[in-house]
């Protein structure tokens, strides 16, 4: 029976597979090949190039692309088109279903570049003649390694909860965007009411800045200030991204095929939500333009509230 579940899930997400093989290929093979065949053009930055295609930071970068696409279409695309019902027919468990999906993420995560690891080692020893352990260390490569692996799984752990929340596959894309930058819409809507709106100015300083670094996931894939930070903050919301994945996909009893969610009564949440971060940050637009005006600021807000709201109410609908 799993072996059938698993196969079937494969065949769902084929191309993103298949593109993940060939990123692979890219990032891994012919990157070694161009280290090989420039090596001597360097001047200092071996160490820099080795370790960039030993543990590949463009892997993980297109990686996190692909995996969101896999996370939809084993789920979201699963549910529009119907295929969940039949799938939760079977004789079992709705959690096991879940985790089923999201191991199958953590499978393709890990395994390719650990391959690709092996094979860029082999071609550079082999090939090259160069031992990349005379550059690199192996803890470097390690804490490169989990830094990438840990942004790649949340990014799919984030798709995968906006699966369980959504109806269809717009729904779990707009989702998905939505919590993935979730960090940065906060940031700049709460600087576009302080700067903009109330007119004062922010310290480089202040606590928001954590949400620029520490909250963000792309400090995980870019290296940035407070890495150490990062990971310890991503590690905690990925077992709270993947507890209420499976613990959501469990209460979704009723699939509500072709809705924007599967919970209805959330649906006044989101509309507000997403009206006042719209509202805040198209106002900030207007302000920017019109010199940091602050009245006009305040009318952009009153203007644009009205039809933000609107506008997502047709869309999510206020009641289903």
């Amino acid at each position: 029976m799993y072996k059938q579940l698993i196969r079937y899930h494969i065949k769902q997400g084929i191309w993103p597979l298949a593109s993940f093989f060939l990123l692979a290929v890219f990032s891994y093979g012919f990157g070694s090949y161009t280290v090989i065949d420039n090596f001597g053009t360097y001047n200092g930055m071996e160490t820099e190039a080795i370790q960039s295609v030993l543990v590949s930071p463009s892997f993980a970068g297109f990686g996190a692309i692909l995996i969101a696409v896999f996370a939809i279409l084993i789920l979201g695309q699963e549910r529009g088109s119907g295929r969940s019902l039949m799938l939760h027919a079977l004789p079992i468990n709705k959690k096991t279903l879940y985790w089923v999906k999201w191991g199958l993420g953590v499978v393709v995560l890990l395994v390719l570049p650990l391959l690709g690891f092996f094979v860029s080692w082999l071609i550079l020893q082999g090939l090259g003649g160069i031992n990349p352990f005379d550059y690199v260390t192996l803890t470097d490569l390690a804490f490169d390694f989990l830094s990438y692996f840990l942004f790649d799984i949340v990014v799919f752990s984030i798709f995968l909860l906006a699966g369980t929340i959504a109806g269809d596959v717009i729904g779990q894309l707009l989702l998905g965007l939505f919590f993935l930058f979730l960090n940065y819409l906060t940031f700049f809507a709460i600087m576009a009411v302080v700067t903009l709106g109330l007119g004062q100015t922010e310290d480089d300083g202040s606590l928001f800045d954590v949400l620029m670094t520490t909250a963000s996931p792309f400090t995980l894939l870019f290296q940035g200030e407070q890495l150490t930070s990062a990971l310890l903050f991503h590690a905690v919301l990925l077992v709270i991204l993947v507890s209420f994945g499976s613990l959501l996909y469990v209460r979704s009893e009723n699939e509500r095929l072709g809705r924007f969610t599967v919970f209805p009564k959330i649906h006044p949440f989101l509309i507000i939500v997403f009206s006042v971060y719209t509202t805040i940050l198209l106002a900030a637009v207007i302000g920017i333009i019109s010199s940091e005006n602050q009245f006009l600021y305040w009318l952009a807000v009153a203007i644009l509230a009205w039809p933000a709201f609107s506008s997502y109410r047709r869309m999510i609908g206020w009641k289903r």
